[in-house]
């Protein structure tokens, strides 16, 4: 049997399909990291726990508490100032009320951080003052509780030292469930210390260990092994000859079962390797060595185990869990004689427990059916980085003693049940699957109609374009904006200024030139008697509070005076610009994650358009017609282009509506030299001829894609190898470029889809 397993595996990890799927999951796996870590307005980057933990490594655990309490106590007080400013932007006695009394219930925090405010020196470590109070606020809460370690213990045991100073007086409530679970806390805990304990970021080892995506590829490629253990063996009618042999039954069965524990053990393996080194890469590494209370999430955990050590029994527990539910997908294989019957109960049964886990409350009398189920067993950092107890009859069970007991019951009954139908099997080949009616066939010479039937549903291509366009759209929708002080006192005046220039604006314009003026002024005076000694310096603080909370919004304010020194020069109108810098590329680098989900979205899409033709022999038909190889092409052309198209447009769309509805764009027919950053554009064309430019200019680029791929599949007349080129030409330039070498860009099509971003880029 033992020698068995090798071939068993051999027989399915050599085939060029299998391993092409696997490759498939595991590149939809890498994507699925890099994707769901994107950032937003309010979601720091991966590179800022890189950053902090460059800075963490090296310090001690006192040090690393100093340096995160200045980092919390920095960002507080420049909220503070922000929130000052925002109350003085009313520009009412109510928001000078406002402003006034927080400053007298803290004092001097406006003046100690009003020029770091200012300077903008507190982004140490994204590029937005919301991502970095998300991200201090983040690590503070976590440092928190890791740092609260021992007094957490010493709690637990103190709860159970009062319960025995108040069970003297009560033996009825020392035998209560909530009586017995505080001693058995107590006693799970007992054990343990803070001395492993030491600090660093976890949202990188989180990121990586508890990603549902990963779980169910990891059960797609269960699915798939499995099926190809039976049921290709039952299409390929082999039973009726292994069975016949000496050890054709149980020795068959025992290496099919003992080859499937390998996989999921390697499969789970691989993939989780891959989280690690991917989000290692990204947020910096982990200290291994340390105890998994170190990672904030995992607190309370009662196992005295390392990080490491977590890793190891996590994976092996999915693994082991993997192996019961493919033993289970096992007996329906061998009990059904319909390929797809038991990839559709597996399904089923994924999705049942999914639901059920996420929609049970934990507080319910169910809350075992949530824990308890496929869904809740693969959480292993519930399993090991929590605690829960189950009341069973007013005894508490611990949740990972009844986890792992259920495990254990799945992979017996499992091979138990599997070896058991194996050797009962009656049926030894597979049924096709008919409808029980008929499908009405219409027959046709429209060549586009057929070619566009054979891209989008005998290619998968429509599967594909709605994936990467839900992707798109998400992902799109996903930014949010909140503008600043600054920003809300520029869209105030300019929405009041936009259009043509009138003595009315010119007058308000002027107007708040002359504020100003009087602020510098008044700063000038004040410094000037500080200067001759007749004023204090603190008493200076105090004068020019005021002042300075005025001057805080003349950066914002040397922008409207830009443009309308532009228009006294030029002539034209006042444009409110921030949603079209914005949409544009200045203010918002997203051009080079569309472009790349875009690419490879094309690529996957028609990677297969040309290979099915000489794959099938088909080509040498159409190349025997005078015209009908020709005519194919410019069908299938047609598609895809189409397809590039409509996929383009999404994040297009998604990004101006959303901008949009924070930051409007208006005065379409203005011309684009009216936008600052564009006065020294060659054409002074009106902005919406522009914005069609723009969006031709993205849609081309996502075009020359599809051209790209395509003369790659005629090239290879591979569909695998077509995907490979295309990733390689069109897709590795982007990811260098988003790790950093923008050089890349220019050996890619980027400079097509993003020209705005790198033309304002280079003015800004």
């Amino acid at each position: 049997m033992f020698r068995l397993i090798p071939f068993e595996l051999g027989k399915i990890w050599k085939k060029r399909s299998f391993l092409v799927a696997v490759t498939l999951l595991l590149l939809i796996h890498l994507f699925l990291l890099w994707y769901t870590s994107l950032p937003n307005e309010q979601t720091p980057p991966l590179s800022a726990y890189k950053k902090i933990c460059a800075q963490l490594v090296s310090m001690s655990e006192e040090e690393k508490a100093k340096y995160i309490m200045d980092l919390k106590e920095t960002i507080d007080g420049v909220c503070f100032v922000q929130d000052i400013l925002a109350m003085q932007n009313f520009q009412n006695e109510m928001g000078n009320m406002f402003a006034e009394q927080e400053m007298e219930r803290n004092p001097g925090v406006f003046e100690a951080y009003y020029d770091s405010y200012q300077s903008g020196n507190y982004l140490k470590f994204t590029d937005s003052l919301e991502q970095e109070k998300a991200f201090v606020d983040e690590i503070y809460a976590e440092w928190q509780k890791v740092y609260g370690y021992g007094d957490y213990l010493k709690s637990i045991q103190e709860n159970k030292n009062v319960l025995s100073g108040i069970s003297i007086f009560g033996v009825q409530e020392q035998n209560s469930y909530s009586a017995r679970n505080l001693l058995k806390s107590a006693a799970d805990y007992e054990d343990l210390t803070d001395e492993t304990i030491r600090f660093m970021p976890s949202r990188g080892f989180t990121s990586a260990m508890q990603n549902i995506w990963t779980d169910i590829l990891l059960f797609l490629s269960v699915m798939l092994f499995t099926g190809s253990l039976i049921t290709e063996e039952k299409e390929k009618k082999l039973f009726f000859i292994t069975r016949s042999t000496k050890n054709g039954i149980l020795g068959s069965i025992g290496a099919k079962l003992l080859s499937l524990l390998v996989h999921c053990i390697l499969v789970t393996v691989l993939f989780y390797f891959v989280s690690l080194v991917f989000f290692g890469q990204s947020t910096g590494g982990f200290p291994l060595n340390a105890g998994l209370q170190s990672v904030a999430a995992y607190m309370e955990s009662t196992l005295s185990v390392s990080i490491f050590g977590y890793i190891c029994l996590s994976v092996l527990t999915k693994a082991f869990l993997l192996f019961g539910i493919g033993t289970l997908l096992v007996i329906f294989c061998i009990l059904s004689q319909i390929a797809a019957l038991p990839f559709l109960i597996g399904s089923a049964v994924a999705g049942i427990s999914m639901l059920m886990y996420s929609l049970i409350p934990a507080s319910s009398p169910f809350a075992v059916l949530k824990y308890l189920n496929p869904a809740g067993l693969m959480k292993t950092e519930n399993l090991y980085g929590g605690y829960l107890n189950f009341n069973l009859f007013g005894h508490p069970m611990s949740r990972l003693s009844l986890s792992l007991l259920l495990i254990v019951v799945f992979c017996i009954i499992g091979t138990a049940g599997s070896l058991w139908q194996f050797c009962r099997m009656q049926g030894f080949e597979m049924k096709k699957l008919r409808l029980p009616f008929a499908l009405p066939f219409q027959p046709h010479i429209n060549i586009l109609r057929h070619e566009t039937y054979k891209i989008l549903f005998a290619g998968h291509g429509l599967f594909i374009f709605v994936l990467f366009f839900v992707l798109l759209g998400i992902q799109s929708f996903d930014q949010t904006y909140h503008p600043s002080v600054g920003e809300r006192y520029y869209k105030d005046i300019m929405m009041r200024l936009e259009g043509e220039m009138t003595e009315e604006k010119e007058e308000l314009v002027l107007s708040e030139k002359e504020r100003y003026n009087q602020a510098f002024q008044t700063i000038e005076e004040i410094n000037r008697l500080v200067d001759t000694g007749e004023l204090s310096r603190d008493a200076a603080d105090i004068l020019k509070a005021e002042a300075n909370m005025t001057l805080s919004f003349y950066p914002d304010f040397q922008r409207v005076e830009k443009q309308y020194r532009h228009i006294m020069e030029n002539g034209g109108g006042f444009v409110y610009d921030t949603g079209y810098l914005y949409l544009f590329g200045a203010w918002q680098d997203v051009f080079s994650v569309h472009f790349l989900i875009l690419s490879i979205g094309m690529i996957l899409a028609v990677s297969r358009v040309m290979p099915v033709e000489y794959q099938t022999g088909a080509m040498f038909l159409l190349c025997a017609t005078k015209t009908g190889k020709r005519k194919i092409f410019v069908r299938k052309l047609i598609v895809c282009i189409g397809m590039a198209v409509l996929l383009a447009l999404v994040p297009v769309i998604c990004r101006a509506v959303c901008i949009d509805s924070v930051y409007p764009m208006q005065s379409f027919g203005a011309g684009i030299q009216n936008i600052s950053c564009f006065s020294d554009f060659a054409v002074n064309i009106p902005i919406g001829v522009f914005i069609l430019g723009f969006v031709f200019s993205q849609v081309a680029a996502v075009i020359f894609t599809v051209f790209v791929t395509l003369a790659l599949s005629v090239w290879r007349k591979n569909q695998v190898q077509t995907i490979f080129f295309g990733l390689v030409i069109l897709g590795v330039p982007m990811i260098l470029k988003l790790l950093g070498f923008e050089a890349a860009k220019w050996f890619s099509l980027y400079p097509i889809y993003g020209w705005s971003e790198i033309f304002l880029q280079g003015i800004l």
